[in-house]
């Protein structure tokens, strides 16, 4: 016998509620949305219409893997960022909202300057999502997206494409910036860099630590390797004038600012997030 979509939803819920997921019925709701593809409003307002087999199936599996701790976005594909869908696998850290920031701090600099024209480096791009979406807000710039990862890399050109700026991007598979040019010089980078010590990936939610990149979260021994390497290797790529922003985790702000000084770069902005946590930090070098 089929299932209707209110059944299946149900179902969903009860699973996800007995496995302690945060927002069961909400979480059961997007999942049957993403595999039954149908929109929100048919669902909800629609109980009685009757999943296919294969559909039906396809979401009782989402829900057994959500009910496993897997995270949403991998298992619909997909992620939000400054208004763009980004498609997201294991092998991307997701795109989080205070990230933003970073775009913001860009976009501020470059108007400030009268740069339309910037050249942007993105340093441990992931998804792309910080590349893709200052490619796609500035039409003049030319970005330069660089992982160490080339799985990460192949989900930033597919994003890249999507949002129409692969032209525009290009994509460097290297260890920070061992195998980036020092001209032509940037004038903003970018950077979403692992900041985790590894004492701390054990006390992460289960989402997070079984599931995201370890290699995108976990730095080192002291959290701030990350920085070191960044603050000791960008200044030959950055141009006169130019800036580095970087995003840091919970109590790191005064730390990483504090390396970066003793490195020769000066603060020159600290931007918190909407929980008044320093977030995002702006350098320029002396």
């Amino acid at each position: 016998m089929s299932t209707t979509f209110g059944e299946l939803v149900k179902e969903g819920a009860r699973l996800l509620a007995a496995s302690s997921v945060a927002e069961p019925y909400r979480t059961a709701l997007h999942l049957a949305r993403a595999l039954l593809e149908v929109d929100a409003a048919t669902l909800i307002a629609h109980p009685e219409r009757r999943a296919t087999a294969d559909k039906a199936e396809a979401a009782r599996q989402a829900f057994a893997r959500r009910a496993c701790g897997e995270p949403l976005q991998y298992i619909t594909g997909k992620q939000d960022f400054y208004g763009r869908d980004f498609r997201v696998t294991p092998a991307v850290l997701i795109p989080r909202p205070e990230t933003e920031l970073l775009v913001e701090v860009a976009l501020d600099h470059c108007r400030a300057q009268a740069k339309a024209a910037a050249r942007i480096l993105d340093l441990g791009a992931g998804s792309g999502c910080l590349a893709v979406t200052l490619a796609a807000e500035m039409p003049a710039a030319q970005v330069v997206a660089v992982d160490v990862s080339a799985p990460a890399l192949a989900v930033a050109a597919d994003n890249a494409r999507r949002h129409g700026v692969a032209e525009r991007l290009t994509l460097v598979e290297s260890d920070w910036l061992s195998a980036v040019p020092a001209a032509p010089a940037c004038d903003v980078a970018v950077a979403n860099p692992p900041y985790l010590a590894e004492a701390e990936l054990s006390g992460l939610q289960r989402e997070v630590r079984d599931y995201e990149p370890r290699i995108a979260l976990v730095a080192g021994r002291d959290g701030t390797e990350a920085y070191a390497r960044l603050f000791a290797e960008l200044p030959r790529c950055l141009a006169s004038g130019g800036i580095f922003a970087c995003e840091v985790g919970f109590g790191q702000a005064d730390r990483v600012c504090a390396l970066g000084e003793s490195q020769g770069w000066q603060v020159q902005r600290v931007v918190n997030d909407l929980q008044g946590i320093p977030r995002a930090l702006v350098f320029t070098h002396r």
